[in-house]
């Protein structure tokens, strides 16, 4: 006990010594009180580039104890390969000090004892001493806003992209209701009976679909809000409603839809999930075979449930399945054509639902699309 009494006054007469060499101590209210009670970290250094001493934010922010800095270089906090060019920087604002912040427009990065990186903001002041000039760097770890800077952009990146497929899809729908539409207007007379009620039931299939894809627009808005309480869901009682909205794709192309009765459980939020399931099953009535023969199943593998649903359709080429799912791709629309929002809102469903989406496929074999959750 002793010896480690000795040890702790040995270091704080170390550090108050340097603190008057450096001027830093004067009366009973102390620069190196103000120091400790900011939430920056703070090191003061020479004009070699020496580390004086530190505050207690600095050294939970680097990891270093201020007795095992002191004297040693401020590049002891900077990445290798910063290091020289640091070097210059420092010269160079002792030759002209001055307040100022440091990095302004550039990614500034130190360097933990434990050797992990993180992006820091540095302001830099200067003092003039009895022992000489000294300066002050205040760092700020800036891992959060960065982290929250790359989510932002990830996210507008997002939302640009799914304007654009939106834009594309709501035009194309929109301009073939009309252009029908007018075409029934201005030649009433010169169609039978059977050709205006094909093209009739043209129109209300394009509404139907932008009817879908105001759905998931609202959906993708909700997503983005988080406003979603999950539950226990079984999946197949998902799939029952989705059929419904797809009764008449169902009848017109004679579809065989056979689906395994298991009792697999999943954590999750039935909304989300219907709109996976529909995606998944329009895209197997669209592409399947003549007539679409699907399969609709499950299995339990340790802590997830994988369902899946395949299609008797021509498949999808090896060096295509891994484009499938990407947000916005080209050579995903001209994949999956149709309602390209659709398996963009399947990704991101699944993502935030801690799962995972995926597809195999051989050309001539038709395709298998799986979705991935916790188990509940």
């Amino acid at each position: 006990m002793d010896h480690e009494i000795n040890k702790l006054q040995a270091e704080q007469e170390a550090q108050k010594r340097i603190a008057f060499t450096a001027g830093l101590l004067q009366g009973d209210i102390t620069i190196r009180t103000f120091m400790e009670s900011l939430a920056e970290g703070v090191v003061v250094i020479n004009i070699d580039g020496r580390i004086i001493l530190i505050n207690q934010r600095m050294e939970e922010l680097l990891g270093y104890s201020k007795i095992e800095v002191q004297g040693e270089s401020i590049s002891l906090f900077i990445p290798e390969r910063l290091r020289a060019i640091h070097d210059k920087h420092i010269s160079s604002y002792f030759s002209h000090p001055r307040i100022r912040p440091m990095g302004i427009g550039l990614d500034l990065t130190g360097q933990r004892k434990d050797g992990k990186e993180i992006p820091v903001e540095v302001s830099l002041s200067n003092l003039e001493v009895d022992s000489g000039r000294i300066g002050l760097a205040f760092i700020t770890d800036i891992s959060a806003r960065k982290a929250a800077e790359t989510k932002l952009k990830k996210k507008n990146k997002q939302l640009d992209e799914f304007a654009s497929i939106v834009a594309h899809d709501l035009n194309s729908d929109v301009s073939a209701i009309v252009g029908l539409s007018e075409m029934l207007i201005d030649a009433e007379d010169d169609f039978s009976a059977e050709e205006t009620r094909e093209y009739l039931q043209e129109i209300a299939n394009g509404g139907r679909k932008l009817s879908e894809i105001i759905r998931e627009l609202l959906l993708f808005a909700r997503m983005e809000k988080g406003d979603c309480v999950f539950s226990r869901l079984k999946m197949t009682s998902l799939i029952a409603p989705v059929q419904e909205r797809l009764k008449r794709e169902i009848a017109d192309r004679s579809a065989s839809i056979s689906i395994d009765e298991s009792g697999h459980t999943v954590m999750g939020y039935g909304p989300w999930l219907e709109e996976v399931w529909f995606n998944y099953l329009s895209n197997a009535l669209k592409y399947g075979g003549t007539p679409p023969i699907i399969e609709i199943g499950s299995r339990k593998e340790n802590d997830t449930v994988v369902f899946w649903i395949k299609d008797n359709g021509p498949g999808i080429a090896a060096e295509d399945l891994e484009l499938v799912f990407n947000d916005g791709n080209d050579a995903r629309k001209r994949i999956i054509k149709g309602n390209g929002i659709g398996l963009t809102i399947v990704k991101r469903i699944v993502e935030q639902l801690s799962g995972k989406a995926w597809v195999t496929s051989e050309p001539g074999q038709g395709s298998v699309f799986y979705l991935s959750l916790p188990s509940a």
